[in-house]
């Protein structure tokens, strides 16, 4: 009985479920609301540059100012004159560096006529040790001046000059010394002693701490011997302060018989001395004389003047 009343349950159910729609059961419903998640864009990547690399400078050293040389020359200069060489330097600030001075003279014909060398002379300024002295006869033309400065150092400044030697005009003294003597004296020479005429005389000229002198007179006829010639000598000096003669001795001018002596003249114009005594062939004497004045040396243009006097044959 039992078993019959279920299967007739399952036959209603079966044929209630063919007379209506089969509907899908709704999908359970979540316990929690769920949110859809938001997909954000992911950022562009910016590119970077990697850095150029700059190599470290290197420090640029401070140029060393040069050493500057001033000196000045003139365009002419005489023979009567001679000039020392001067230098001035002017080193940069704080230098210790080495300076050497020295110079050359060159000729007209591009030969060195002198080599100069230098002295200190307090912080910048150099000296030659000896003067520029040219010769009387000096050939005319441009002459140069070249001074070399030794230093590590850059060097600026004018160191080369042209010059010309200066002219020279001398004396007439074709009235004034006896026939058949002749002597070139310069004019700008002072004349300080002037004695006597053409038959028996004598004429002094200083110039530039120098002093050139001829006498002359009759002597006796023969060949000139040593007392004579001292008599002569002793003649042309000053009675009041007389030089010492130092010594003589016998030589040839001009293949005429004469005797050389050496003399320290006296005083603070006094100096050394060099005197010749000369015989000409009508037996007259002469005394040359070239001396300082308040020098050790007699200047070398005095000596030139001296070895060209002359005495022509009657």
């Amino acid at each position: 009985m039992k078993r019959s009343m279920c299967a007739w349950l399952w036959v209603i159910v079966i044929w209630l479920g063919g007379c209506g729609t089969w509907r899908t059961p709704p999908p359970p419903a979540s316990p929690w609301p769920t949110a859809s998640p938001t997909i954000k864009p992911l950022p562009t990547a910016t590119f970077t540059p990697i850095p150029t690399w700059t190599p470290t400078a290197t420090p640029t050293a401070t140029p060393i100012p040069p050493l500057v040389v001033n000196m000045t020359w003139p365009a002419y200069l005489s023979a009567l004159d001679p000039l020392f060489i001067t230098v001035d330097v002017v080193p940069p600030a704080g230098s210790m560096a080495p300076i050497g001075v020295s110079a050359k003279v060159y000729d007209p014909a591009s030969s060195v006529y002198q080599v100069y060398d230098f002295v200190r002379q307090g912080q910048r300024r150099y000296v030659s040790t000896t003067p520029v002295q040219l010769s009387l006869d000096a050939p005319a033309g441009h002459w140069w001046l070249v001074v070399h400065v030794e230093t590590p150092l850059n060097v600026t400044g004018e160191r080369m000059f042209a010059f010309q030697p200066a002219p020279i005009a001398y004396r007439l003294l074709t009235d004034t010394l006896p026939a058949g003597a002749m002597l070139q004296v310069p004019l700008a020479f002072n004349e300080v002693i002037a004695q006597g005429d053409q038959y028996a005389g004598g004429r002094v000229w200083q110039y530039n701490g120098g002093e050139i002198g001829v006498w002359w007179a009759p002597g006796p006829t023969e060949a000139l011997l040593l007392n004579n010639a001292v008599v002569m000598l002793e003649a042309t000096h000053d009675p009041t302060a007389p030089p010492e003669v130092l010594d003589g001795e016998e030589i040839k001018w001009q293949d005429r018989a004469a005797f050389h002596f050496r003399e320290r003249w006296p005083g603070k114009s006094g100096g050394p001395s060099e005197a010749w005594v000369i015989q000409d062939k009508n037996f007259w004497l002469y005394v040359l004389r070239v001396r300082a004045v308040g020098m050790e040396t007699i200047p070398s243009f005095m000596q030139e003047i001296a070895a060209k006097f002359a005495l022509s044959g009657k």
